[in-house]
């Protein structure tokens, strides 16, 4: 089976609706943050601790959610590329693009399940599991 055009139009397809729910998880997490930190200070010591231990783990997870939009920026871009490519019949170079557009998206989807463990980690704090 040779590459066409439209498998890489699929994964931009799926790449942009990913890069869509990305953004509203660090929306989400980046107001629940700035939330906890303005709490962070009207309470006694048992509650910042735990506020802070909140604080953490999001922070870490708006560092992952950092790291797999970049990852998938860069899957959207090779995927682009590789459109390109075979619009003007280059074949192999198409090939080796969408490879590495695969490669992005994989990697993409590893950090968020990482992201995703440390959401069900914050969770567990939270109901002090």
């Amino acid at each position: 089976m040779g590459l066409n055009i439209n498998i890489p139009a699929f994964l931009f397809s799926t790449i942009s609706l990913l890069m869509s729910a990305y953004g509203g998880r660090f929306s989400k997490i980046s107001k629940l943050i700035r939330d906890l930190s303005i709490e962070l200070d009207n309470n006694n010591l048992e509650e910042r601790i735990y506020l802070k231990k909140q604080i953490l783990i999001f922070s870490k997870r708006v560092r992952y959610i950092k790291r797999l939009q970049l990852a998938a920026i860069f899957s959207l871009f090779f995927s682009a590329l590789s459109m390109f490519c075979l619009l003007f019949e280059k074949i192999n170079f198409a090939n080796i693009t969408f490879i590495i557009a695969l490669i992005f998206f994989l990697i993409s989807l590893l950090i968020s399940l990482i992201e995703i463990l440390y959401s069900i980690k914050a969770l567990q704090i939270n109901f002090k599991i």
